[in-house]
């Protein structure tokens, strides 16, 4: 099936209203098979909410500038819609976060919402997020580098812990492995190209992502590579392995929105 429809794939972001063109289940992450990380641990983590609701994730790159998955529809201007940084626990407004409104939601011009190719969007902050302990950017990969399978990466997000809906409060984190993209685009009947990267966990426990987080980042290195798409119809199955747009590749039009905002 096509990502986003039918049995074989789960839009991860938005509610059903907003996403519906998505098809069922849910395009983005929600982290299954993980642990809660350390409190701050993650400082460039973000949460972006719909009246007062986590609804995706995303991380932040530079000081005004968050980056996230096209297919999270984010208005900008709107009072409903809000981003955190600096959080670990959403159950609680705790003293280190810090919240904005969205100035610009720019999303890849040559987005595909039906094949879910260049999944990825920039969102400019209302003002300049302040560097603390709680609040850093993380860095982006060179242009065009590719990650060889084996790469073992993290995965992290506030979205389900199980296929049964089961949300945390605190920021959960999973490990996966890069998967070779011709094996992942034969397991995905050829929806997958050179624009996203595939990760799945190696043993039988089901773990990666599921509903609730697309934006989230994927942490290789201590660079962030991939940006939650979308995944298999079950949560954590290798089967289908997770699907990640593949930031390298659109280094340069990251400089080019820069540049004209």
């Amino acid at each position: 099936p096509a990502p986003g429809t039918g049995a074989g794939s789960r839009c991860l972001g938005w509610p059903m209203e907003w996403a519906v063109w998505f098809g069922t289940g849910a395009l983005g992450s929600w982290i299954i098979g993980g642990k809660e990380v350390k409190p701050h641990s993650r400082p460039y983590i973000a949460s972006i909410q719909l009246d007062g609701r986590h609804v995706c994730g995303g991380f932040l790159v530079w000081r005004k500038w968050v980056m996230t998955a096209a297919h999270c529809v984010i208005p900008r201007h709107s009072p409903a819609v809000r981003i955190v940084l600096g959080a670990h626990s959403l159950k609680y407004q705790e003293a280190s976060q810090q919240i904005f409104s969205i100035r610009e939601s720019i999303m890849h011009p040559h987005f595909n919402a039906r094949t879910v190719h260049n999944d990825i969007r920039m969102l400019e902050l209302n003002t300049t997020a302040i560097f603390n302990q709680f609040v850093k950017r993380i860095r982006l990969p060179k242009p065009n580098t590719d990650l060889p399978p084996g790469v073992v990466c993290r995965v992290l997000g506030w979205g389900d812990t199980s296929n049964f809906g089961t949300i945390p409060t605190e920021l959960m984190e999973t490990k996966t492995t890069i998967v070779d993209r011709k094996i992942c685009k034969a397991l995905w009947v050829g929806h997958v190209n050179k624009d996203m990267l595939c990760a799945a966990s190696l043993n039988s426990t089901l773990q990666g992502v599921c509903s609730g987080d697309s934006g989230g980042p994927l942490i290789c290195g201590g660079r962030v590579h991939g940006i939650v798409s979308f995944s298999g119809q079950r949560c954590g199955n290798r089967r289908y392995p997770d699907i990640y747009t593949r930031i390298s590749k659109y280094i340069s039009w990251v400089h080019d929105v820069l540049k004209r905002f």
